[in-house]
């Protein structure tokens, strides 16, 4: 074992991007994690004793833990940090673990760090999140290395923690978007008249503002249809016509309609406390040769402008969104080919090596 990765939140698309050598330790799980990829040998759910055994292995050289404003994680990550740094310095003669996390939040982070039960309180509130912000800056001193996966989350971390991060080697690498892991380059096959929607269809989704920009965009008309996986399953959102929820689906079943779809929506708006980081259907529609219309709440947005197969909208408008979704279901299928350049972004695998690479500074 080469890298150890404590992952919250497991879900399919982590295991498929697995580098070699490595063995994943998950604390939770997501609806779209398939049992299948849960069987890996080397994907375990987190506990103590299995990271203290993993701890031990002579050839484990980098540790990655979850990004620090993902503050609830942060807190068990220390831990992890802590623990790892104490069992090989007892062991002398062991390489030393190096420390990496993977950034995307791009919520600014005073907000993302401030005490809700403070809201009536706006001075106190101030100075919490003053001093929050502060003692979390302290704790990325005990970073190695960072990958920030987008410009935005960059940007946001050096403003709030510019002077922790000094000591720590950071960069920025963009997730790749020019062909999927499992499937390969797109094929430059005719494409099913199909908005495809992956995720819950929930209003921090935008979902309701799709409904209705839906409509407004005459799609059904046209002869388009609507297909929302749900890999939760849960509740009975109210849909419109030509609109179908196909709920749990596996795996293989989420790859053939991203091969097969034409368009991938996510119109994405910011709530609070919460915005879009990367935005996973983004990235995984863009691998698989789909046009894209989101919002330019996705942490990619900046990433993205002037990309071929990107449509970027007005968060929360669907007059905005349903011209979106028409300028996409209009766009020949010759755009979805692999004829079409785009940027090429960086795998798990490139990130990892990036980590691993040594440097004499």
């Amino acid at each position: 074992m080469q890298t150890l990765r404590i992952v919250p939140n497991l879900r399919s698309s982590v295991v498929e991007e697995m580098p070699a050598g490595q063995v994943l330790l998950f604390t939770s799980e997501l609806g779209d994690a398939d049992p299948a990829l849960l069987a890996h040998p080397d994907v375990r759910p987190f506990s103590w004793p299995g990271l203290l055994e993993a701890a031990r292995d002579p050839d484990l050289e980098l540790l990655e833990v979850a990004e620090p404003l993902w503050v609830g994680e942060w807190v068990r990550a220390l831990r992890s940090i802590v623990l790892v740094r104490v069992l090989r310095a007892a062991r002398p003669g062991r390489r030393r673990v190096r420390v990496a996390t993977y950034a995307i939040e791009n919520l600014d982070a005073r907000e993302r760090l401030s005490f809700r039960s403070l809201d009536a309180r706006p001075v106190l509130g101030a100075v919490a999140t003053r001093l929050a912000a502060g003692g979390l800056g302290v704790s990325l001193l005990l970073l190695d290395t960072v990958v920030f996966g987008t410009t935005g989350a960059a940007e946001n971390y050096r403003r709030a923690f510019g002077w922790s991060l000094r000591r720590a080697r950071h960069t920025v690498l963009t997730p790749r978007l020019d062909a999927c892991r499992v499937c390969g380059p797109p094929a430059g096959t005719p494409r099913d008249r199909t908005v495809l929607v992956l995720g819950a269809p929930s209003e921090r989704k935008g979902f309701p503002v799709l409904m209705d920009a839906w409509e407004r965009s005459g799609a059904v008309e046209q002869g388009w249809r609507m297909v929302v996986c749900d890999p939760a399953g849960e509740g009975e959102p109210p849909l419109r016509d030509g609109v179908s929820i196909r709920r749990r689906p596996p795996r293989e079943v989420v790859h053939e309609l991203l091969r097969s779809s034409a368009v991938v929506a996510m119109p994405s708006v910011r709530l609070r406390r919460w915005r879009e980081q990367i935005g996973l259907p983004l990235v995984e529609g863009l691998a698989h040769g789909c046009r894209v219309v989101t919002t330019t709440e996705t942490g990619l947005a900046d990433d993205l402008r002037g990309h071929p197969l990107v449509t970027l909208t007005t968060p929360g408008d669907p007059v905005s969104l349903a011209d979106g979704l028409r300028r996409a279901m209009e766009t020949p299928d010759e755009a979805a080919s692999g004829d079409v350049p785009r940027p090429v972004g960086y795998t798990k695998r490139d990130v990892v090596a990036w980590w691993l690479a040594r440097t004499d500074r």
